[in-house]
């Protein structure tokens, strides 16, 4: 019906099709450009100032009536707390998804009813996105840092503050106030933090206030420097460049491919409108709900350009072979479009059903991933309206009868293979079964991990003076740090470096622990992040110091190399020793760095140490770098480790930081996958009215299993998020070739053809769209998994694009010749559609 609509307004369809086109460019134009999409981080916290007052007293008077208090609040997850000299900090956290405004809200209002001491007033507040700077900048100048101080405050913040866009610009309280010091390069200075507001765009409004702080720059003191310490924007527009490099390559890719096969320029371009028309219509979509253009969004939409085209390939390729046997091009791309009709409708539907599991699960996976689902999804629905109206219309103006189609080698080959494996029907099975259970024995080999590092060049590095050491004797062991830094910075390694030393926080008791330094380093974008790394371990170690060195995610998202564990009890001496043996024990473990305990920052404050509760318990918190990159094979050894030492009765561990966020994404994507599986089964029983053949389809789907994991093992790339997503893609994508293969078939027994004819026909006919579909996503798809456009990696990136490859391209091969077979057992004696007699049974057919 729409079809014939289209065709009927051949004008209006085309004046439409410019319509969107033309919204999409200024939809594009008008969405805020972010690194992630807007994410409401699940936690709460409580922080609470009680002057004076030890960490015993705090814990006594202000924490433990607090953990009471947000007990039995719906949602949490865990509550976590350290009760400090004169600071208690309550750290609530939920799981993601969940309403953080209401959260907020009911833990507000139950502790602001508890009596707590005279003077004590806590702040809860919820983190988010926004709350992380977009930049920060450090005043650097000789001379006196109080007057520094003053004049960034009286002359340098309101004119940041400002910038349109900016939410707020801070110098942190410590500095204001004489309690810190922050150095930037070796020299003192003072550091700005510049927050923008929720609706702003992050690269407009960092650009707008490095260009602001450069005019302002001539009209100060003279020495005085702006310099950049971080800043979201140039890493944002480098992920957006790379990523709209790698669609730009695909579509080009993909056109390559669809000409490959039709070698006709006017079929190739009509059937390639369908890739900026469904991308601009998915961008209005966008504009519409309020999202943003983002690693993950445009992730999808590159993703995207592969699938889009597909319905109209099917379409496209069966409107060419009708006008070359003959039809009228109107009555062609009539005919042509309802015989594949069906099919198309039912494999994007199968797409689509994929991602719902996304948006069911829950968590964090959903948190991240239902933009980019959503996004695919708008794309496809638009790619089927364009499949089922703008290509026939188009072919019907722009194609015109060519050649006779004649049958080529490759379909004579495929026929005969096809013909063989008919007639070796066990043989064709097991082989098919055979490879999917070898593919499993891959399995140990492949590295696991939860979320590839996305490899930014930021180092964080804490340094830890032994003993109760003087504000003299902590700052002589950074001026040893720095002088490192420093030479590293004469030979291009680092770009800039800053420390802080004493508190950073909105208390000026907070983050003031007296034997601690924090620095920042920036490496540059030639430098060998893992190598210095490794090395600044190495020459920044001291004798009465301890320095931790890991690479620095940004962005508030899960770190994919922490390691964390939990050590809970009421015993606190049992506790300090059980965390002190496991410490010993892990740092013998090769892939594990940095492995520290707060035991040991504990007794170097001499009883003035924070106390720490998880879940109300007294706890001790093992921390590390996992430098290995298979993080499962890591897990195992640190719990060997734990076997080891031997925990005594009382004191419980439990695990958290990214072996915690490894097992339960696997378990929230196997749950997704199943309900994918299901799904896709439930939309084609409907579609097709059978139980049978959806059955046949689905048993495609092991097939892309040997790809897959043979891809992932070839590459040696790790089976973690970004590849489980790429596996509950395939569960869409797979199936789109068999029911396109299958639809074809029982159209041909429905035309009385006997069951070894038809498949042998069917499959032959088939061939080129399926080739068609299964290479042009495959080649759209290599920019990304080779970053061609550059290392865009992370959330989406190489490792799904390598899944996705490798699973299509074994499930293809093996769907032309496998699935024809299983077919040919399981609808053998059944009623042909059209007359409900038995099937003709032949040679071929009846094979072993």
């Amino acid at each position: 019906m729409l079809t014939r609509l289209a065709l009927r307004a051949r004008i209006f369809t085309i004046i439409l099709m410019v319509a969107v086109m033309v919204g999409g460019a200024y939809s594009l134009s008008k969405l805020q450009i972010e690194l992630f999409p807007d994410i409401d981080f699940p936690v709460v916290t409580v922080l609470v100032f009680y002057p004076q007052a030890g960490p015993q007293q705090v814990l006594d008077d202000v924490t433990v009536p607090i953990e009471n208090a947000v007990q039995g609040v719906p949602g949490i997850v865990s509550v976590r707390s350290t009760s400090a000299p004169s600071i208690a900090q309550i750290v609530i956290e939920a799981e993601f998804g969940e309403d953080m405004r209401a959260l907020e809200a009911e833990v507000t209002r139950r502790v602001n009813a508890l009596s707590l001491p005279a003077g004590v007033q806590p702040r809860v507040a919820r983190i988010s996105l926004d709350e992380f700077p977009i930049l920060e900048i450090s005043v650097v100048a000789s001379g006196d840092i109080n007057q520094l101080a003053a004049l960034v405050e009286e002359q340098v913040l309101p004119v940041v503050e400002g910038v349109p866009g900016v939410f707020s610009a801070d110098v942190p309280l410590g500095i204001t106030q004489g309690v810190s010091i922050t150095r930037t390069n070796g020299q003192p200075s003072v550091p700005i933090s510049v927050l923008k507001k929720p609706d702003a765009n992050t690269v407009e409004v960092s650009k707008a206030v490095t260009e602001r702080l450069e005019q302002l720059r001539p009209t100060l003191s003279a020495g005085i420097e702006f310099v950049e310490i971080s800043n979201q924007a140039p890493g944002i527009q480098r992920n957006i460049d790379e990523l709209t490099t790698e669609v730009i390559l695909g579509a080009i890719l993909a056109v390559a491919v669809i000409f490959s096969f039709l070698l006709s320029v006017r079929p190739t371009l009509v059937t390639s409108i369908s890739i900026p028309v469904s991308v601009l219509a998915a961008l209005i979509v966008m504009g519409w709900q309020g999202m943003s253009l983002n690693i993950l969004t445009l992730g999808g939409l590159a993703i995207a350009v592969g699938r889009v085209v597909d319905d109209s390939i099917v379409v496209m390729e069966n409107i060419f072979r009708h006008i070359q046997q003959g039809e009228p091009p109107r009555q062609a791309a009539l005919n042509a479009t309802r015989e594949v009709a069906l099919p198309i409708i039912t494999s994007t539907l199968t797409t689509i059903a994929v991602f719902a599991p996304l948006a069911i699960i829950g968590g964090f996976i959903t948190v991240i991933f239902l933009p980019f689902a959503l996004t695919i999804t708008y794309a496809l629905l638009a790619s089927l309206v364009v499949a089922l109206t703008v290509v026939p219309v188009l072919g019907s103006i722009f194609i015109g009868k060519g050649r006779p189609h004649t049958v080529n080698l490759l379909e004579r080959s495929y026929t005969g293979l096809l013909g063989w494996a008919l007639a070796h029907r066990k043989r064709t099975i097991l082989t098919a079964v055979g490879l999917t259970i070898a593919s499993l024995f891959l399995l140990p080999f492949i590295p696991i991990s939860f979320i590839p590092s996305s490899g930014e060049g930021v180092l964080s590095v804490q340094m830890a003076v032994q003993g109760t050491p003087s504000r003299e004797q902590v700052l002589a062991q950074l001026d040893e740090v720095e002088a490192v830094l420093a030479r590293l910075k004469s030979d291009g390694t680092v770009t800039v470096y800053r420390s802080t030393y004493g508190a950073t926080g909105q208390f000026t008791g907070v983050n003031a622990r007296v034997n601690t330094a924090n620095l920042v380093v920036r490496l540059s974008s030639d430098a060998d992040v893992e190598a210095t790394t490794q090395s600044l371990r190495q020459d920044l170690a001291g004798s009465s110091r301890t320095v931790t060195v890991f690479e620095s995610g940004g962005g508030g998202g899960p770190s994919s190399n922490a390691l964390q564990l939990m050590l809970t009890g009421d015993d606190y001496a049992l506790l300090a020793d059980s965390a002190n043996r496991l410490t010993a024990e892990l740092k013998n473990l090769s892939g594990l760095v940095n492995v520290s305990n707060d035991v040991v920052a504990a007794t170097a404050l001499n009883g003035s140490a924070p106390i720490t509760h998880i879940g109300g318990n007294r706890a001790v918190t093992i921390s590390g770098t996992i430098t290995a990159r298979n993080t499962q094979a890591m897990q195992v050894q640190v719990q060997q480790a734990a076997v080891r030492v031997g925990l005594p009765p009382g004191v419980e561990l439990a695990t958290g930081g990214v072996f915690a966020d490894t097992n339960r994404s696997f378990q929230q994507m196997g749950i997704a996958m199943l309900m994918g599986v299901a799904l896709v089964y439930a939309v084609m029983v409907f579609a097709q009215r059978s139980f049978v053949t959806p059955f046949v389809i689905v048993l495609s789907l092991p097939l892309a299993a040997i790809g897959a994991l043979g891809a992932l093992f070839i590459t040696q790339r790790a089976l973690g998020l970004p590849a489980l997503i790429g596996m509950l893609m395939l569960v869409g994508l797979v199936v789109t070739n068999a029911i396109v293969l299958i639809a074809f078939v029982e159209q041909l027994r429905a035309r009385g053809l006997p069951l070894h004819e038809a498949l042998l026909e069917g499959g032959r006919t088939r061939l080129r769209p399926i080739l068609m579909t299964a290479l042009t996503t495959i080649f759209v798809l290599l920019p990304l998994a080779v970053g061609l456009g550059g290392q865009s990696g992370g959330l989406i990136g190489a490792e799904l694009a390598s899944v996705v490859i490798g699973g299509l391209l074994t499930s293809t091969l093996l769907t032309l010749v496998v699935i024809p077979v299983v077919y040919s057992y399981l609808r053998r004696k059944g009623p042909t559609p059209a007359t409900g007699a038995p099937t003709p049974q032949t040679s071929g057919v009846q094979g072993d």
